[in-house]
């Protein structure tokens, strides 16, 4: 009997050592499976992030995604690109028109209010274009009064007043005109200076035929900069109507000081008022005199 236990346990002693190794390997073979789902879970969540993020921004920007200018590699093909590019630009420059030489008063004429008849028809046809007191330049900022006496002093009196015009008792505040100078430049150019808010404003406004509407400003400042530059002033008396206080004046330059003068509704068959002449001498030159006191 003894011998055959000694037999059995012999015959299987061997498997012991085996059952812990095929232990020992199950638990690394667990490990291993643990570490590589661990793994493959984190890469799956990286992957599933990246996705959502890219969702987002694509739809955050449209769908559009932003993009880079490309960069040009040197070339010798440059050198020809630009050869190119000279010749197409003289060949547009060859295609256009001639420049036309800065427009320039060659001559005027002033028509005076004894000729204004033969001239009504004339103006009367014609196409205006406007320009106003918009700027900073002198001609611009001057009382509307002071330059009256500068043309009365460099073109004489106006070609219409309100004695020719008429009375703007009815019409709307931007219809009315209290004096017109009309001239013809170049023998051809229909122009008109004309004070549209009275002598209490400053500037005045110039009309020109529209074919030169694009030569408005130049036609102002090298025709009128004249009367800034000379000080002269004459003695002149106008009626003047003011519209938001409906009443009449009578205003001017006696040669040595403006004046405004309120009055009642004048007779306008009458004509234009006498000139009243100061008795004090000369006139001044101070461009900076009060025409409202």
């Amino acid at each position: 009997m003894e011998p055959r236990i000694s037999s059995f346990i012999g015959k299987r002693a061997y498997l012991i050592p085996c059952l812990f190794l095929a232990a020992s390997m199950f638990s690394v073979y667990q490990a291993n499976a643990q570490d590589v789902r661990s793994s493959e879970l984190l890469d799956y969540y990286m992957k599933s992030r990246s996705l959502r993020l890219s969702n987002r921004i694509s739809r955050a920007a449209q769908y559009r995604l932003t993009y880079r200018a490309p960069e040009g590699i040197p070339s010798k093909n440059d050198s020809l690109r630009a050869w190119i590019d000279e010749i197409q630009y003289e060949e547009l420059k060859a295609s256009l028109p001639p420049v036309l030489e800065t427009f320039s008063v060659q001559s005027w004429d002033v028509i005076s209010r004894l000729r204004a008849a033969s001239f009504r028809d004339q103006f009367a046809r014609t196409q205006w274009a406007f320009t106003g007191s918009n700027s900073r330049a002198p001609l611009d900022t001057m009382k509307t009064a002071d330059l009256r006496a500068r043309f009365e002093s460099e073109f004489g009196p106006p070609t219409m007043t309100l004695a020719e015009i008429g009375y703007p008792d009815s019409l709307a505040k931007e219809q009315i005109i209290e004096f017109e100078y009309w001239f013809v430049l170049n023998d051809s150019i229909n122009v008109i200076v004309m004070d549209v808010n009275g002598p209490w404003d400053r500037g005045m406004v110039l009309a020109a035929d529209r074919g030169f509407r694009s030569e408005l400003k130049v036609i102002k400042n090298t025709f009128l900069e004249q009367l800034v530059l000379d000080s002269e002033r004459k003695p002149f008396t106008d009626y003047y109507f003011n519209y938001d206080q409906q009443a009449w004046y009578l205003t001017g330059y006696d040669g040595a000081s403006f004046f405004d003068e309120r009055i009642v509704r004048p007779d306008l068959e009458l004509g234009r008022p006498a000139i009243r002449h100061s008795e004090q001498g000369s006139p001044q030159e101070d461009d900076s005199v009060d025409i409202n006191q």
